[in-house]
């Protein structure tokens, strides 16, 4: 069952799109939301948790249609962007109350926010005001508020803004216990690219309202570098020539060790072809990765976060 499934979803403000026919499947255990801003991430999830209703399409979550009327929002926590505590009340209140709000009891929301607090690294801390918080505090107690009911997918919209660097660090660290411990799902929506390859296995673009990329961040860096090192038995000027015709760049690295960037559309077929038609024997051949940055760039034209 995918995590997420999105076909043909448009959503409009007025006589703005901030989504345009988004078709995509999302799988994983933790995918990462990325894109400039106006991208359209905020809006497709809220759509995704029933919030809003599209203008076209369908959505489907954890197996289900999701619409307004439909959304069983019992399966999501949802930590929106801001600090979210509640005045006059500790830690442990607000943690206690988000669960009551989500039907469980007084005694098994206050026994669940126990837990909570301490799965986020807040437990000497309950008892305070979470207005005394600090803003790394807030932040964590923002999800173990999503996470009183136990849900199957965890939402978290800009979770690490404002973060000093070591308060994102550890707040990054608990995202990845989530993910790798037998915790709910995670989308997480953010602009720190550093966020996503830190915290997700999976991602998805977004630019101007469209995807621009879905898949595994490791597939991701392959293809926008197309670009290979290769290396033959003996050095043959004769590979080069080859290649370049069919537009391939290529540059020798020494020790019959090649650079290859192919053209978009080609493959790496294209590279044993031009070996076996000149002759020369292929003893080595790997893949390059770009880095995460370089790669969603490439995704999105150069445009910023």
């Amino acid at each position: 069952m995918s995590l997420i499934r999105l076909e043909g979803v448009t959503k409009r403000f007025g006589s703005k799109a901030a989504l345009k026919q988004v078709t995509c499947q999302l799988e994983g255990q933790a995918i990462g939301l990325v894109g400039p801003n106006g991208a359209g991430k905020t809006t497709l999830m809220k759509l995704c948790l029933g919030l809003l209703k599209a203008d076209e399409g369908r959505i489907h979550v954890l197996g289900q249609e999701i619409t307004p009327r439909t959304a069983n929002r019992g399966l999501f926590g949802f930590a929106a962007e801001g600090t979210g505590h509640l005045p006059d009340l500790s830690g442990l209140e607000c943690v206690a109350y988000a669960g009551q709000l989500c039907g469980l009891s007084r005694r098994t929301s206050y026994l669940r926010a126990h837990d909570m607090l301490d799965l986020v690294g807040l437990d000497e801390a309950r008892y305070r005001p979470a207005e005394a918080y600090s803003t790394g505090m807030l932040q964590r107690t923002k999800v173990a508020m999503a996470l009183a009911h136990d849900p199957d997918l965890l939402f978290l919209d800009e979770p690490t803004s404002g973060l000093d660097p070591t308060s994102r660090a550890d707040f990054l660290d608990l995202l990845v216990h989530l993910r790798e411990a037998d915790g709910p799902a995670i989308i997480l929506s953010t602009h720190i690219l550093h966020d996503v390859e830190r915290a997700c296995d999976q991602v998805l673009i977004l630019a101007d309202g469209e995807v621009r990329y879905s898949g595994s961040i490791e597939d991701l860096r392959t293809v926008s570098t197309r670009e290979y090192d290769v290396r033959l038995l003996k050095a043959n000027g004769a590979f080069e020539t080859r290649l370049q015709q069919v537009g391939a760049d290529i540059s020798h690295q020494g020790r019959g060790v090649y650079r290859v960037k192919l053209l978009e559309g080609q493959s790496p077929e294209t590279v044993w072809q031009s070996a076996d038609h000149i002759g020369a024997q292929i003893i080595g051949f790997e893949e390059l990765r770009a880095d995460f940055e370089a790669a969603f760039l490439d995704q999105v034209g150069g445009i910023s976060l």
